[in-house]
C-alpha cells in the first residue's frame, strides 16, 4: 500500500515527540562522558568501576532521596559526581547546587573538571551557559543550562547558600566544612532542597575526624559496605587494611589474606574481583538514605595498589 507523503510526515512528527529512552545512569556516564588530560592521566570516555556503578544505581531509584558516600583517595568519587552532574544537566533539567569548603575549590572544579569535561565529551559541549551575576559580570560558578541552572557555593560563606532553591544538591569533601555563626553548611544547603519531593542530597568526604559530618551520616543511612568475591572459595567480603600482608621490607608482594579460608590473594586477582564486586546494606531497615563506605583497597588504579595504599 502507498502511504502519502502527510502520512509520512505526521509520523516521523510523532516519533520525535516521544521522550529518549530511560537509559540507567551508569550507562549514560560510560557513554557520554570523557575525561580531559586535565582531569585523568588516562583521558577519553569514562569507564566506571563496579562500585561506582552501584552508587549510580541508588542515585537512579527514586525511593532513595540521600546518598552519603565515606571514602578514601583515588575511588573515582570526584569524576562520578561530575558524571552525574552531566547527566541531571542533559536529561533531568533542574536547579544543582554544588557546595565545596572554599571559594578556591570551586573554581577549581568549575575549571578543570566542569569545563574540561563539558568541552571535552561532544554530547556536552555547549550546554552550559555563563550567568550574570548582581554586577551584570559573568561567572564560573553559576551557569545556565535549558531548563535549569549549575551554581556553585563555597561552605564558607553560609550566607549565599540562603539565595538558591535546589532539586539535586551535591557536596563535596564536607569533613571540611566549617559550621560558622550562620549555621551548619550542610544544614543550610539540604534546607535549599525542601519544596522538591524528589530531591536528591548527594554528600561524600574522606573522613577527616573519628564522628566527623561524613562519619554522622554514613551512620544515618542504610550502611552498605561493597564486598568482592575470594577467587579461591568463592564468599564475599570487604577488603580491610587488616587483610593485607606482605613480606618484610617487600611491599610489592603484598596479598590479600582471606577472612574465610585464608588464602592469600595476589594483586593480580583484584581488577577481576572488583568488577564481580557487590553493595550489601548492614543496615537494612532504613530506607531512602544509601550510605557507601569504599576504600582504594578496591580501586584497580595503578597508585592504590595493595602495596601503596
Amino acid at each position: 500500500m502507498t502511504e502519502y507523503p502527510i502520512t509520512l510526515v505526521r509520523r516521523a512528527a510523532l516519533r520525535s515527540l516521544r521522550p529518549p529512552p530511560k537509559i540507567a545512569l551508569a550507562d549514560w556516564i560510560e557513554s557520554n562522558v570523557y575525561l580531559p588530560q586535565t582531569v585523568s592521566a588516562l583521558p577519553g570516555r569514562i569507564r566506571l568501576f563496579e562500585y561506582q556503578r552501584g552508587i549510580c544505581d541508588a542515585i537512579d531509584d527514586p525511593a532513595i532521596s540521600k546518598i552519603s558516600v565515606i571514602k578514601s583517595a583515588r575511588v573515582g568519587w570526584t569524576t562520578l559526581l561530575t558524571g552525574t552532574v552531566a547527566a541531571f544537566v542533559s536529561n533531568s533539567p533542574s536547579n544543582i547546587l554544588t557546595v565545596l569548603p572554599t571559594q578556591d575549590d570551586c573554581r577549581d572544579y568549575a575549571v578543570t573538571d566542569i569545563e574540561g569535561t563539558f568541552e571535552a565529551s561532544p554530547a556536552l559541549r555547549g550546554l552550559l551557559a555563563a550567568e550574570n551575576d548582581e554586577t551584570g559580570r559573568s561567572t564560573l560558578l553559576s551557569r545556565k543550562f535549558p531548563g535549569g541552572s549549575l551554581k556553585l557555593v563555597a561552605a564558607k560563606s553560609p550566607r549565599n547558600l540562603r539565595r538558591h532553591a535546589a532539586k539535586v544538591l551535591v557536596m563535596d569533601e564536607i569533613d571540611g566544612f566549617e559550621v560558622s555563626q550562620e549555621g551548619d553548611p550542610i544544614e543550610l544547603a539540604t534546607m535549599r532542597t525542601l519544596t522538591f519531593r524528589d530531591r536528591k542530597i548527594l554528600a561524600g568526604s574522606t573522613p577527616v575526624f573519628d564522628h566527623g559530618p561524613i562519619s554522622k551520616l554514613y551512620a544515618q543511612s542504610d550502611q552498605r559496605i561493597f564486598e568482592v568475591p575470594c577467587p579461591e572459595c568463592g564468599d564475599f567480603n570487604e577488603i580491610q587494611w587488616s587483610q593485607i600482608h606482605w613480606d618484610e621490607g617487600q611491599p610489592e608482594t603484598a596479598a590479600y589474606a582471606c577472612p574465610h579460608c585464608g588464602s592469600l590473594i595476589a594483586e593480580r586477582y583484584k581488577a577481576s574481583m572488583v568488577a564481580k564486586g557487590r553493595w550489601r546494606a548492614t543496615a537494612p531497615d532504613v530506607k531512602g538514605h544509601a550510605g557507601f563506605r569504599v576504600n582504594a583497597l578496591v580501586s584497580p588504579h595503578s597508585n592504590a595498589a595493595w602495596g601503596r595504599s
